[in-house]
């Protein structure tokens, strides 16, 4: 889809805005940070969210996840989990795990809320939706741990 298109689409969203249908307008799936510009700049309604998949082939939106940051647009990832075995694996990951007796996808959910993602989890069993909402509670990783992880997603991609 082109960004006309996408801006086109995103007029008839801003229509259901204005009736009070909707109260928030999203994006999902923009991997380009000057088409996203586009549309922020095109917008009467600006995006509130932007949710992408959190992953090495896109480089893990640090340009992206920066822009939201300045616009106060929240980032909400999602295949978290999936697409980063290598990192729920990792030292710092394991080692936080260890020190606060969580899962290391408990571990690695606070990560990304560390660096101001939201992350979104697609699970149906109950005790993985228990504590995932546990994330919330735990204490945020050390800035030592968080400069590691960050580093292993630029040695990602």
């Amino acid at each position: 889809m082109t960004i006309s298109e996408t801006v086109k689409v995103w007029r008839v969203f801003e229509e259901f805005h204005g009736q009070g249908k909707v109260k928030h307008l999203g994006i999902s799936n923009i991997y380009d940070l000057q088409s996203l510009m586009q549309l922020y700049e095109q917008a009467r309604v600006k995006p509130s969210v932007v949710q992408n998949r959190f992953y090495a082939s896109s480089g893990y939106d640090v340009d992206i996840r920066q822009f939201c940051l300045q616009h106060g647009v929240t980032y909400q990832s999602f295949w978290t989990l999936t697409a980063n075995p290598h990192l729920l694996r990792s030292a710092p990951i394991q080692a936080y795990a260890g020190e606060h007796k969580v899962t290391h996808q408990q571990a690695f959910f606070r990560y990304t809320m560390d660096i101001g993602i939201t992350p979104l989890t697609g699970t149906t069993d109950e005790l993985h939706m228990k504590q995932d909402l546990q994330v919330a509670e735990l204490p945020s990783l050390s800035p030592d741990y968080v400069k590691a992880i960050n580093k292993l997603l630029l040695q990602s991609h």
